[in-house]
């Protein structure tokens, strides 16, 4: 592969660019390169802010995909098209009959592609038609198979770092907005911005940095989108009860069904958190309380509840990482 020579500058401008139509994150130079940390691009970055730079095209390729993985672009680390499909090939090799399988196969989706191109279609914008062909000659089997090539695929086209940008975001949003805290409305989210979801799925050893707000805002996102009627208190003055929520069809004039405190701390939850929630879900007659946390109960915490029987649930850090993978944006294959 032949190699891309880049002037000062250009490749972090580029970089910042890519972040910002893609993953619709603002970010600066330093933020791009404490994402690169870790990899010998970080170092490459900074240098080419004076001093340009040259890059074979697959090193370049490598960094793109390294940087959108890191900033919660994607949710698996990406390798490229050819490898990924590669990875595929390795699957049927072994044994010749399912090589046989997997040969016949692809030269019919071939075949059927080139038609479409022929007549104008984009390739793989809807390739239900292949599909259903490919399942009428091949089976179940082979309509499984076409779906993952046409994964492999689309994902290959959305992540071009060559291909010419198309924003997906009205705005780019600060990341450091998630740390420092903005007012700024969600895009997609009605609590907390689906960018900074994505972002803290693919970095959750950065949940203890976030903003305490933002941290509220994401339990409310959660419930809101199990489908329960969720209030989001003011943040202050708030008598400690962050988050009410109710069943999907109850009066919030009536009494919440759950009341949630956030911790986001780096120290474990002590029995005198633990007291007070108790004694806010007596007041607001709620039928249980929740401690949502970016840490984890202390054991006194922990022999209180059980101890004195009272209603309440913990999500802890490793509870909190789940709500994130099944809070996160669907990945860039083909949405079946």
């Amino acid at each position: 592969m032949g190699s891309i020579i880049l002037g000062p500058k250009i490749l972090p401008d580029h970089l910042t660019e890519l972040a910002g139509g893609k993953a619709g994150l603002a970010m600066s130079i330093e933020e791009i390169c404490d994402h690169l940390s870790g990899t010998k691009y970080a170092d490459i970055v900074l240098a080419a802010e004076v001093d340009g730079v040259r890059l074979r095209s697959e090193v370049y390729e490598d960094l793109f995909y390294r940087f959108m993985y890191r900033i919660g672009y994607i949710e698996d680390e990406y390798l490229g098209p050819s490898i990924e499909m590669a990875q595929q090939f390795r699957q049927y090799k072994e044994d010749p009959q399912k090589l046989d399988f997997y040969m016949s196969v692809s030269a019919v989706m071939s075949h059927l592609m080139r038609e479409g191109y022929s007549r104008g279609e984009s390739i793989p914008a809807d390739p239900r038609a292949v599909i259903t062909a490919i399942e009428q000659e091949f089976g179940t089997p082979g309509a499984k198979f076409a779906l993952e090539t046409y994964a492999i695929v689309q994902k290959g086209i959305d992540l071009d770092p060559h291909a010419a940008l198309f924003h997906k975001w009205d705005d780019a949003l600060e990341l450091k907005g998630l740390f420092d805290g903005t007012n700024k409305d969600p895009e997609k989210g009605r609590f907390i911005d689906q960018r900074y979801i994505d972002y803290l799925s693919n970095n959750t050893d950065r949940l203890g940095d976030m903003h305490w707000r933002k941290f509220e805002q994401l339990t409310a996102e959660f419930y809101e989108r199990e489908g329960y009627k969720v209030d989001l208190g003011p943040g202050s003055n708030d008598d400690g009860v962050d988050v009410r929520i109710w069943h999907p069809d109850a009066d919030p004039a009536e009494s919440p069904l759950c009341i949630a405190q956030c911790k986001r701390i780096q120290e474990k939850i002590d029995k005198v958190t633990v007291k007070g929630l108790h004694a806010d879900v007596e007041f607001e007659k709620a039928t249980y309380g929740v401690i949502v946390t970016t840490s984890e109960l202390s054991p006194g915490a922990k022999t209180t509840i059980s101890a004195r029987g009272y209603a309440i649930n913990a999500v802890e850090r490793d509870g909190v990482k789940n709500w994130l993978k099944k809070l996160r944006t669907p990945g860039t294959g083909i949405v079946r």
